[in-house]
């Protein structure tokens, strides 16, 4: 997404912020199952603390590490998207309210009947992002009309 962001000419700071956003959610996201895999470990299983403690790690990096960096993704996107006119209104604005809830999720770690915070921006956020992939033009300069007729052929 950055990358044909960058292609389309996007020179703000959204872009980097999609970026960064990115590499830290996937990195998370890797932290996180490798801990699973920790957890799941011969041996592991019987320690009660260590198992806890690792799923207190595995929560606080999956959840919330990985929420508020999507967040920063999907904002890092849509920002650019709406001031170049490179996406649809409805589609930034359902973004952007994904990209508020993502960073709003990091208050469940404060209190805890905010939970719900991370899945409701764990799933649409992928949704989201397939969406956008099909709706950001794939030429600088491509009108709508001829942007709606090219992604129902390819």
């Amino acid at each position: 997404m950055v990358s044909r962001l960058r292609f389309l000419g996007v020179r703000a700071a959204g872009a980097d912020i999609a970026l960064l956003g990115g590499f830290m959610a996937a990195f998370n996201v890797a932290i996180s199952a490798l801990a699973l895999w920790v957890m799941a470990y011969p041996g592991i299983a019987d320690e009660g603390i260590v198992v806890r403690a690792l799923y207190y790690i595995v929560f606080a990096v999956g959840g919330v590490g990985f929420s508020v960096p999507m967040g920063l993704l999907i904002v890092g996107i849509c920002i650019p998207g709406l001031k170049m006119k490179l996406l649809p209104k409805w589609l930034t604005i359902f973004g952007l309210t994904l990209g508020v809830i993502g960073e709003l999720s990091f208050v469940s770690l404060v209190i805890p009947s905010a939970l719900f915070l991370i899945p409701l921006t764990r799933f649409p956020s992928f949704i989201w992002l397939i969406f956008a992939g099909f709706k950001l033009p794939s030429r600088i300069g491509m009108p709508e009309s001829e942007r709606v007729s090219t992604e129902r052929i390819g």
